[in-house]
């Protein structure tokens, strides 16, 4: 079990965490947090849109959904440039064991590393809620 947060490589950490439940004892999970630096998230936000530009751009040619299509694909990359913009920490990879039913398993996140957060046991479907642990 890891105690501390550890860095695994440039702008990469494992972050560990606590899950609680509804009842039984809080168990301990890590997260992989990908750390990005203004640069970083400019390039990832100007990849985006160009990403969602580009499919606007090629359903230009599917008749009549182009009406839709080219609207919402440009929409659609403008907000995710806003969002990778402000997107300073992603986490991945998190890992942790149910409380409530015992299983270990990869636990689905927000994209946006935050804590606390909600986050649901793929084996008994219940609700859990992931800390940090105390700093103490």
């Amino acid at each position: 079990m890891i105690e501390a947060e550890q860095i695994v490589s440039e702008g990469t950490r494992l972050q560990p965490f606590i899950l609680t439940g509804y009842h039984g004892a809080p168990t301990h999970g890590t997260v992989t947090i990908q750390a990005f630096d203004r640069e970083q998230r400019w390039r990832r936000a100007l990849a985006g849109l160009g990403k969602w530009w580009g499919v606007a751009l090629l359903s230009v040619l599917i008749p009549v959904a182009h009406f839709l299509l080219v609207p919402s694909f440009f929409v659609y990359g403008v907000w995710q440039f806003f969002q990778r913009l402000g997107t300073i920490e992603l986490a991945a990879r998190a890992r942790g064991t149910c409380p409530d039913c015992g299983a270990e398993q990869v636990l689905e996140l927000a994209p946006r590393w935050r804590a606390p957060q909600p986050v649901t046991c793929r084996h008994c479907h219940r609700g859990l809620r992931l800390a940090l642990l105390d700093p103490r």
